[in-house]
C-alpha cells in the first residue's frame, strides 16, 4: 500500500470525535507505524520531519492515552477567532483611528475579552453573583433614603 494512502487512513482515525479506547489507540499506532516504515523507505532519514517523528515515535499514541481525543486540542477554535478579529478589524474599526495616541488593538482586545467572557459562561456567573449580592444588600436596608429622615 502506498505511503500516502496509509497516512490518509491513519489520519482518518484521528478525526474521531469520541474518546479513543485502548483498542482504537493500538489500531491507530499500527497504521502510524506502517506509514512511518513506508515513509522511511521512500525518503530516508532526511525526510523525517518533527511531525513524522511524532507519528513513528509513538508520541501521538501517548497524547491519545493522556487526552482521549485530539479534537479537544484542535486549533480550529483559534482560527475561528482569528477570522472574527480580522472581520472586526476591517469592518468595525478605523484601523487605528486618528492620531498617534490611539491604540490600534485596544478596542479589539476589549471586544475579544467580552466575547470570551460570554461564550465561556463567566459573564452569566459574574452577573448572577452580582445580582445575588445586590439582593442581599437591598434586603438589609429598611429604608431607601440613606438614613435621612424626611418629614
Amino acid at each position: 500500500m502506498p505511503a500516502l494512502t496509509i497516512y490518509w487512513l491513519s489520519e482518518q482515525l484521528l478525526q474521531q470525535r469520541t474518546d479513543f479506547t485502548e483498542e482504537d489507540i493500538i489500531t491507530y499506532q499500527k497504521k502510524a507505524d506502517e506509514f512511518f516504515k513506508a515513509w522511511l523507505h521512500l525518503v530516508g532519514y532526511d525526510g523525517i520531519t518533527n511531525y513524522i517523528h511524532m507519528l513513528g515515535a509513538g508520541h501521538m499514541m501517548y497524547f491519545l492515552r493522556k487526552w482521549g481525543n485530539l479534537n479537544r486540542l484542535s486549533n480550529q477554535g483559534w482560527e475561528s477567532y482569528n477570522a472574527l478579529v480580522a472581520a472586526y478589524w476591517h469592518h468595525r474599526t478605523t484601523r487605528g483611528g486618528v492620531g498617534e495616541e490611539r491604540s490600534k488593538i485596544l478596542c479589539i482586545a476589549r471586544w475579544i475579552s467580552r466575547m470570551i467572557m460570554w461564550r465561556s459562561g463567566e459573564g452569566e456567573r459574574f452577573f448572577a453573583a452580582s445580582d445575588d449580592t445586590d439582593a442581599e444588600e437591598d434586603n438589609s436596608k429598611d429604608d431607601d433614603d440613606n438614613d435621612l429622615d424626611i418629614i
